[in-house]
């Protein structure tokens, strides 16, 4: 059983390895190879692989100075390269381009072109996963299926089908295979993202680790569509006694973590205004519903629809608003909440010196974080928007400033609330289409009563006493212990500090592969000297009368030079 497990982790090392190898000359490519180098992957890589990654390299460019190369249309070169890996990566530029706060222009609009668009799977392949995962005698319940997607993307497509009662559905259906092949990109990424942080200082209050693990998480919890079918039964309960918001219902027995079956809601894509006009429906009163909705989803619910795209709101008769394709759902916990309410509230107010402390709690700053620094740019960022009136204030601009700010002194936005702006400012855009006059603040000043209120109720009053009253009982109980313990050890002499820091890994690494060198080279002197020894205590003339343990001693020596000689060179 232990022989089996070493062997399944072996052969997952060297799939990973391979992967590695792969995403490597994918760099080298697109002329990317300097990256790559930087990263020290070369060390990953084998001589062959190291070697044909830098003749793609190579063969890119058709100019000596490869910096510069590389640095022209590097954006481009970017995105390219995660095209050609694959839906991860696909997945992980989309979420950088939202990234305004960390990422240049350039960098935003190049990435913002990635689609996870791809061609249709033949609708044998969907059948088969269908079949493997409901079972001949659930599809039974399927009157038709039709063959032709109603979109394809590079994780699952959907289908249109009828149910024997008559009723349209849509199947959502998984690709065979991807997530297998998603789990291993996403393990590739941590251990680039560590790579990145040690060997990129400049990049590293980015926090690409902590990154590249929320990204992880949220699209793991796309590849369930349990998940996503219990985000859409939440949702619905939160809208129970609200009318004019409308969601799909799932039909439990016809999903599975691959499959996931929902009722078909026909409408039109609040982009299509003209369409919406013409069938009679109030745009302005359509956006008002659909702020509304946000609104209680983010700060009542504390789960809200991480995607609202134009295709993904539908504008339904009887001027009411329909959500679909769960897939990016985000849970908001109590003190966030408040903290994002606050902030709101901040600026709808004017009041930029709480917004900003709310910001700081958002962000969760490092010890260094220079507060004083960051209100003064706060301050200047936030300026021009003192006394205008807030039809005139587009917040999604506001956000992303503050955003920027955050970033710039290490103390950049979790994922979560980066969702968050990105889809308060998409929401923004849909909403001024739809009506000129609309602002998300001005809109939003309509429901800071009920946010003030959920908030601030008895019953979140209360449970915050108990949970402070609670945490300072088990200080209370546990402090006096633990005081103890720390002035019992520093008595004794067994106190100790573990400090660990990256500049102090990179020179224990370089001291090692000193040492293991300089032993080597004693190896190599003391085979020398032997060998002499042995071969001046011949027994003739002539070469074949040398003793040949003093030859293999002085081969074994030479190889060993080589090694050393090889070693060095390839580190530089």
């Amino acid at each position: 059983m232990e022989f089996a497990s070493k062997s399944l982790q072996l052969g997952r090392r060297i799939r990973h390895l391979g992967r590695l190898a792969q995403i490597t000359n994918v760099f080298a490519r697109h002329g990317l190879w300097s990256f790559a180098e930087r990263l020290d992957l070369k060390a990953w890589l084998t001589p062959a692989q190291m070697r044909h990654a830098q003749e793609l390299s190579r063969e890119e460019g058709s100019t000596d100075d490869q910096e510069a190369l590389e640095l022209k249309g590097l954006p481009a070169r970017l995105r390219r390269s995660f095209e050609e890996l694959g839906p991860a990566f696909v997945k992980l530029g989309q979420v950088l381009a939202v990234r305004e706060d960390l990422l240049p222009k350039e960098y935003i609009d190049e990435l913002s072109r990635l689609h996870s668009g791809v061609l249709g799977l033949p609708f044998a392949a969907i059948h088969q996963v269908l079949n493997e995962q409901l079972g001949a005698e659930k599809l039974k319940a399927f009157a038709s299926i039709s063959e032709k997607p109603l979109a394809a993307g590079s994780v699952a497509q959907v289908h249109e089908a009828t149910l024997v009662t008559g009723e349209r559905v849509v199947v959502k259906v998984q690709r065979p295979g991807i997530d297998q092949q998603i789990k291993v990109d996403l393990s590739l990424m941590a251990e680039l993202a560590t790579l990145i942080e040690k060997f990129i200082p400049e990049v590293r209050t980015a926090r690409p680790v902590a990154m590249v693990a929320e990204f992880s998480r949220a699209f793991l919890g796309e590849l369930d569509f349990i998940r996503e079918a219990g985000n859409i039964a939440k949702i619905t309960r939160n809208f129970a006694g609200v009318s004019h918001i409308m969601l799909p219902k799932v039909h439990w027995h016809l999903t599975t973590p691959k499959v996931l079956t929902q009722t078909y809601l026909e409408g039109l894509p609040a982009s299509a205004k003209e369409k919406i006009i013409a069938s009679g429906l109030e745009p302005a009163l359509l956006v008002e519903r659909g702020m509304g909705m946000f609104l209680k989803m983010v700060f009542i619910d504390g789960l809200f629809h991480g995607d609202l795209h134009p295709g993904n709101i539908l504008a339904l008769p009887a001027n009411n608003v329909g959500i679909i394709d769960f897939g990016l759902c985000v849970h908001l916990g109590r003190t966030t909440r408040e903290n994002l309410a606050g902030l709101l509230i901040g600026l709808i107010d004017e009041d930029f010196n709480r917004a900003v402390l709310n910001y700081v709690e958002l962000a969760d700053p490092p010890m260094d974080f220079d507060v004083k620094a960051f209100e003064y740019e706060v301050g200047n960022a936030v300026a021009p928007f003192i006394g205008l009136p807030l039809e005139d204030l587009r917040s999604g601009r506001l956000f992303w400033d503050l955003a920027r700010v955050a970033a710039k002194h290490g103390a950049p936005m979790p994922q979560d609330l980066v969702i968050f702006i990105k889809t308060l400012v998409t929401f923004e855009g849909i909403g001024t289409n739809l009506d000129p006059g609309f602002d998300v603040l001005k809109s939003a000043e309509k429901f800071t009563t009920d946010i003030v209120a959920e908030v601030y109720s008895p019953e979140n009053l209360r449970r915050q006493a108990m949970t402070i009253a609670h945490d300072v009982g088990q200080l209370a109980k546990h402090g006096p212990f633990q005081v103890r313990r720390l002035l019992r050890a520093a008595l004794e002499g067994d106190l100790s500090l573990n400090l660990k820091s990256v500049d102090f890994e990179r020179i224990a690494v370089s001291l090692d592969r000193s040492s293991s060198r300089m032993s080597i080279s004693v190896i190599i002197a003391a085979l020398i000297i032997g060998s002499s020894i042995l071969t001046f205590a011949r027994s003739g003339e002539g070469l074949a009368s040398m003793p040949m343990i003093g030859l293999a001693g002085f081969a074994l020596a030479g190889l060993l030079g080589f090694y050393i000689i090889f070693s060095v060179l390839r580190g530089k």
